[in-house]
């Protein structure tokens, strides 16, 4: 399955959140689905609403489903909360980290931002958006990207942008440390790693 490169609003729209991180969402205007309104809202079955939770996570970080399926494997084989550790894990992509820093204000900005080499870890250039990124571990704009005209936008901007707390940031440098590894209440709370657990495990 090919990754969804239609509109982004267009899914948040169909699961009745945003997930595409935009400021000015459509869901927001527009909250009811895409589509012609049905005459009958139909029912949902455990295994449809486990579905969903299942797809809003996976469309969020951008991820195919045999790549999101990689993810819970690993994380299922971890000690601890399956669930949690899938989270986890995808808190800690680069690309992610990119995001929860502020350097871009979407994830599919940050993404593009690691694909075109203006992201660096412990002062080494990183394009993979899917890397680990480990406690401890600095990241960075390459000094490619600290020259860029984006870099000079982004030093006012990121000025209004909150970190989470395992995150600690240095906005003048554009630079940021992960101090600790994420865990339940760092992630958008209307995702429910429980559910994708339970649709996985049938």
């Amino acid at each position: 399955m090919a990754r969804y490169t239609g509109p982004k609003c267009r899914k948040c729209r169909r699961y009745g959140v945003s997930l595409c991180g935009k400021a000015k969402c459509a869901i927001f205007r527009r909250p009811n689905p895409p589509g012609p309104r049905p005459v009958r809202r139909r029912k949902i079955s455990d295994r449809g609403q486990q579905l969903i939770e299942k797809q809003k996570v996976r469309f969020a970080y951008g991820l195919m489903e045999k790549q999101f399926r990689g993810y819970y494997e690993t994380a299922n084989q971890r000690p601890g909360v399956t669930g949690n550790n899938l989270m986890q894990m995808l808190e800690e992509r680069l690309d992610n980290v990119v995001y929860r820093l502020g350097f871009a204000s979407t994830r599919h900005q940050a993404r593009q931002l690691v694909a075109h080499g203006h992201v660096a870890v412990d002062e080494r250039k990183l394009d993979v958006p899917s890397a680990r990124v480990k406690a401890g571990q600095e990241v960075s704009l390459t000094a490619r990207g600290r020259r860029s005209e984006y870099a000079k936008i982004l030093v006012e901007e990121i000025k209004g942008r909150d970190v989470p707390g395992w995150l600690e940031i240095d906005r003048g440098g554009l630079k940021g440390r992960i101090i600790q590894d994420p865990g339940p209440g760092d992630w958008e709370p209307h995702f429910n790693p429980n559910a994708i657990v339970e649709y996985y495990s049938r």
